[in-house]
């Protein structure tokens, strides 16, 4: 038996040190180490320290995209498209003191889109001599300010960066764009977006399908040789019209997949289509919110999603305290660590390593972050409304010395995939109930909740009243959040019972479908300031409204009230408090 384990070890030993050295064998792989090592070892000027660490980046792309518009497909080019870029880090010092996290140098250069070897080290030399020179004199200024000012001794005794144990990894390459894959969605992008031509009065409207297929590369003078793939597919579909008032009425419904395969039926996009038609025009008739109010508000789906995701994403990360500048804007979550930050009932898991959930494939999950380091396969950061640990990286600090694999760019921290939960949950179809009965213990005759709104785009969410004597609900327009922020979530009141997956680009989020918040503050939006309306009416409503069958003019009668298929006479109303 024992000697059946040997085996299989030695065995699996000889099958990841073939994998290695093909790696290492890689076009990509050698021209980077090539220069690496010949930079790390020749870098050097009389009056400027020798550099201890450089790490080459480079992100091999191939992307394809399709655009549809008016029934017709309008891409100019819609073959795939290959770019090279890459990247220099460059650090003097040691590893000790290097001033890593006070200067942020971590721009990429274009390279040759042919598999030039001699070129790709032309770029690469004269970019690395760039950066050291600059990293350098970073370097020599910093040293010298520091003899100018009294630091925390504490804060000095940290390293500036954390050593690793260096990985020689392959996770995969790039996966080919299949252009059959591409190509079946052009009748159906085309189709999808002659729905809108029925609608003149939506004057702007388009479905794009954009398809990103990468594989990143990471060497470094540590010994790493990392290489994995990138993937990621999105459909979006977005039209605005103009409205009377001079603002711009707009809508988009997004889909991130890892890939093409994922997106959803043809019937799932056309009611999703058909769904952005129906709420522009319902939103353009909406009447506008008046007065303040402070109470209740129920967030449904993606509108939950997007919130979770402005709260958290780039908030629960280390902040390194510079020893040379006031940090007075910046909110130091490590100083709040075991105290309580959203409500008792909630609780927040980063799933890094989590492929999928539900039976979808998630978009936010990685093995290898930035830095090249593996993140755990969990690590809870709120549990039961207490910090409990924020997102790190290589950049020590007093309570994070060791690195936690979640860096994503240059003092960059992401999740990869959040998972939000909640102890006090309610039935999924029971939520407006809760709803009311929450609004009607605080006395009041209305309470809100807000639907489908995509935060990354500045798109409106779209609010609801509803009336707690009669259920009846009325779409609201003209009304702005205040003081909505992660302190928020300590008004918690309660969240459906069941979870699901949103994904975002390269993020994920896994919460309840739908949840109420208390003490939400709404005010009218009184801009005073606003765009003037198009001046010249538009030629397709002019010509639907004014013609008959036979084409010849005919006048359109005063506050007539057309159907879906026609340009609505838009009479505004007013909301009464």
């Amino acid at each position: 038996m024992l000697k059946k384990i040997l085996l299989s070890a030695c065995s699996f030993a000889l099958v990841l040190g073939a994998g290695a050295q093909e790696l290492r064998d890689n076009f990509y792989v050698k021209v980077l180490s090539e220069e690496l090592d010949r930079n790390i070892r020749r870098l050097r000027l009389p009056d400027l320290g020798k550099p201890f660490f450089i790490s080459y980046k480079l992100r091999n792309t191939v992307s394809q995209s399709l655009r549809a518009e008016r029934g017709r497909i309008v891409t100019p080019f819609s073959g795939p498209s290959e770019t090279k870029t890459a990247s220099v880090k460059l650090l003097v010092g040691d590893y000790h003191r290097n001033f890593d996290y006070l200067f942020n140098d971590g721009s990429y250069i274009v390279l040759p889109d042919e598999n030039n070897a001699d070129e790709f080290r032309r770029v690469l030399w004269l970019e690395t001599d760039r950066a050291y020179k600059k990293t350098a004199q970073q370097y020599n200024a910093t040293m010298a300010a520091l003899k100018r000012v009294t630091v925390d001794p504490k804060e000095l005794e940290l390293h500036d960066l954390s050593r690793i144990r260096a990985e020689v990894k392959d996770l995969g390459e790039r996966p080919p764009i299949p252009r059959a894959g591409i190509e079946r969605w052009k009748p159906l992008l085309e189709k999808l977006s002659a729905l809108f031509v029925a609608y003149p009065q939506i004057t702007t409207s388009s479905c794009h399908l954009a398809v990103t297929h990468a594989e990143e590369y990471l060497v470094s003078s540590e010994g790493a040789i990392i290489r994995r793939p990138v993937s990621q597919a999105l459909l979006t579909i977005s039209a605005a019209m103009p409205g009377d008032d001079g603002t711009n009425i707009f809508e988009t419904y997004d889909e991130y997949v890892t890939r093409i395969d994922d997106l959803p039926d043809a019937t799932a996009l056309e009611a999703a289509a058909r769904g952005i038609i129906k709420r522009i025009l319902e939103r353009d008739q909406a009447s506008k919110f008046e007065g303040a109010y402070l109470g209740p508000v129920l967030f449904e789906g993606e509108s939950l999603s997007n919130l979770i995701s402005g709260f958290f994403r780039y908030s629960l990360g280390v902040n390194r305290k510079s020893i040379l500048y006031p940090d007075n804007s910046t909110t130091f979550y490590e100083d709040k660590l075991g105290q309580k930050l959203v409500a008792a009932d909630l609780s927040l898991t980063a799933l890094p390593r989590l492929k999928a959930y539900g039976g979808r494939h998630t978009t936010g999950a990685f093995d290898i972050d930035y830095d090249g380091v593996e993140p755990p396969d969990s690590l809870v950061l709120v549990r039961n409304g207490v910090l409990k640990s924020l997102l790190n990286g290589r950049t020590p600090t007093r309570k994070f010395q060791e690195p936690g694999g979640f860096a994503y760019g240059e003092r960059a921290y992401s999740a990869g995939v959040l998972k939000l939960t909640a102890d006090k949950v309610a039935p999924l179809k029971d939520m407006k109930k809760e709803l009311v009965k929450a609004a009607k213990e605080e006395g009041l005759p209305y309470a809100y909740i807000v639907r489908n709104v995509n935060v990354s785009y500045g798109q409106a969410p779209y609010l609801y009243r509803i009336d707690t004597a009669t259920l009846k609900e009325e779409l609201l327009t003209g009304f702005k959040f205040t003081n909505l922020n992660m302190r928020s979530m300590r008004r918690f009141v309660i969240a459906a019972n069941q979870l699901r997956l949103w994904n975002q680009s390269f993020y994920s989020v896994i919460c309840p479908q739908s949840m109420i918040i208390g003490e939400i503050e709404l005010e009218a939006e009184n801009s005073v300031v606003k765009a003037k309306p198009i001046i010249v009416t538009n030629p397709l409503l002019d010509k639907k409204a004014h013609s008959g069958p036979s084409g010849v003019f005919h006048p359109r009668p005063a506050h007539r009230r057309t159907s879906l298929e026609a340009a609505p006479v838009k009479t505004r109303r007013t909301s009464k408090k």
